[in-house]
């Protein structure tokens, strides 16, 4: 499938049964969300439909939701026929300087920037500034914003591309995080004191300016999912868009900031951050983790400008427990990054984000054991990394264990863990939205060594085999399964 805008990728799934249209009248406050919901929730894996609600109450922009909620889609939207296939395109960039320790590994991460490298289009004319609104002409009721949960004060837009820029680099970077809709001119973004535009947002007070932002509705859906992907700091989400889809991405000059923006997108928000302005009382907004992030005092951001197409889709993705949508982002992640992560960790067999943890706080591993304690140095290899500072719990396992396979982890966890040996402490940075959390930003962690024990590691009895059928016999009773009227 070729498409390179949002209503391209509609019109496909639609024609491939991919998605619903809905065309019964609908209402933002909490019925999109709840129908959403409900078609998540019940449908089996991998079958939830994308959905196309085109009768919105006072509205007549349609509203697109669980875009991402199937394997199938996923990969069209990633240009590939299997995530899988998009990790070898990596590993074989990497491959011909394979580093030989920790070090050169450390050296190969600007190399993966440069070489996932295809640099966006600058163009002069864009479909995302066929209407043009500046300064007080700016009214955001027009669209349609969903307040999902009970709870939220404000609606929230939870499908947006966050885009800001270093004042030194220039070096672009792109976020995904809630915004809340605070007045028709007025948004909160819901930064965590961990990301880049948090971070920037210091360094613009310190010069005393304003930080530029523009949030980002739409275009090619790779776009949303390199603003959630786990990047190294030097490397352009637009870059690495136009790697994963094998053509560059168009960006265009916003209209009142010195920012480029996704050039097909539906809907761009254009404004400014003032540092030194009072902050606003912003009350709770729903998060991926399945709960609600509390209420805080937030930077407002004052829009300058919105551009969109002339007839735009409004997408949304809704905040939900597991299952949801967000849980194939983690599935993307886990199969794109691993020949990245394995240069940071070579024993690395496989990794695995369970959809229990919410796709940020667990995650099973599987390595290659050749030294006493080795699955502790893998536990803390992995906390070290500032993409993974959210993990709460690291289950490690041997080679042999297929890591995708759960009830396979938790049996070698019952049998090979002994807790009074085998768990391994850490306190640190953590993920600002767990609410476990007794201060938040900071977090107790854990890992669970499920590998084979050794005597150099305390475990001075012989380790049993395992249970395990020769091949040929497998061979000769599947052979005979017709014959045993068992087939």
């Amino acid at each position: 499938m070729h498409a390179d805008h949002l209503a391209e990728f509609v019109s496909n799934f639609e024609e491939a049964g991919l998605l619903v249209r809905i065309s019964s009248p609908v209402e933002t406050q909490l019925e999109i969300a709840a129908i959403t919901e409900q078609v998540v929730k019940t449908s089996p894996t991998n079958s939830a439909p994308a959905l196309l609600f085109d009768q919105v109450a006072g509205h007549k922009i349609p509203v697109l939701t669980n875009l991402y909620g199937s394997l199938p889609r996923m990969l069209q939207i990633l240009h590939t026929d299997s995530l899988d296939s998009i990790a070898d395109r990596v590993a074989g960039l990497l491959s011909p300087d394979l580093p030989e320790g920790w070090l050169d590994s450390l050296k190969m991460i600007p190399q993966f920037s440069q070489l996932v490298n295809i640099k966006p289009r600058i163009v002069k004319t864009a479909s995302c500034q066929q209407v043009v609104k500046l300064g007080r002409d700016v009214n955001l009721s027009e669209f349609p914003l969903l307040t999902c949960w009970p709870e939220e004060q404000f609606p929230t837009i939870t499908a947006a591309q966050i885009i800001t820029f270093d004042p030194e680099t220039k070096a672009r970077f792109v976020n995904a995080r809630p915004i809340q809709v605070i007045s028709n001119q007025q948004l909160a973004i819901r930064w965590s004191q961990h990301d880049a535009g948090y971070q920037l947002l210091q360094k613009f007070h310190a010069r005393g300016h304003q930080l530029p932002v523009a949030i980002v509705i739409g275009g090619d859906p790779v776009g949303l999912y390199t603003a959630h992907a786990p990047l190294p700091k030097m490397t352009d989400p637009y870059a690495f868009g136009g790697f994963l889809r094998n053509n560059a991405l168009e960006l265009v000059r916003a209209r009142s900031i010195e920012i480029d923006v996704p050039a097909q997108a539906e809907i761009v928000m254009e404004g400014f951050i003032d540092p030194a302005s009072d902050p606003v009382d912003v009350g709770p907004v729903a998060n991926t983790t399945g709960y609600y992030s509390p209420a805080e005092k937030v930077m407002p951001l004052n829009l300058s400008a919105v551009t969109h197409r002339a007839n735009p889709i409004w997408h949304a993705l809704i905040p939900a427990g597991p299952p949801a949508e967000a849980g194939f982002f983690a599935q993307a992640t886990e199969r794109i990054f691993l020949p990245l992560l394995k240069l940071m960790v070579p024993e690395l067999v496989d990794i695995h984000f369970p959809a229990a943890g919410a796709g940020r706080y667990l995650m099973f591993v599987s390595i290659h054991k050749s030294y006493p304690q080795q699955a502790r140095r893998v536990v803390n290899a992995l906390w070290s990394l500032e993409s993974l500072l959210s993990l709460k719990l690291i289950v490690v396992v041997d080679d042999d264990v297929n890591v995708h396979d759960e009830q396979q982890v938790w049996y070698r966890v019952s049998t090979n863990l002994n807790p009074g040996r085998d768990l391994i402490h850490s306190e640190g940075p953590g993920d600002d939205d767990d609410h476990s959390a007794a201060i938040q930003g900071i977090g107790h962690k854990l890992g669970l060594d499920a590998t084979r024990k050794t005597p150099s590691e305390g475990h001075p009895r012989e380790w049993p085999s395992a249970l395990k059928m020769p091949a040929e016999m497998l061979e000769r009773v599947q052979s005979r399964l017709s014959e045993l009227g068992l087939s």
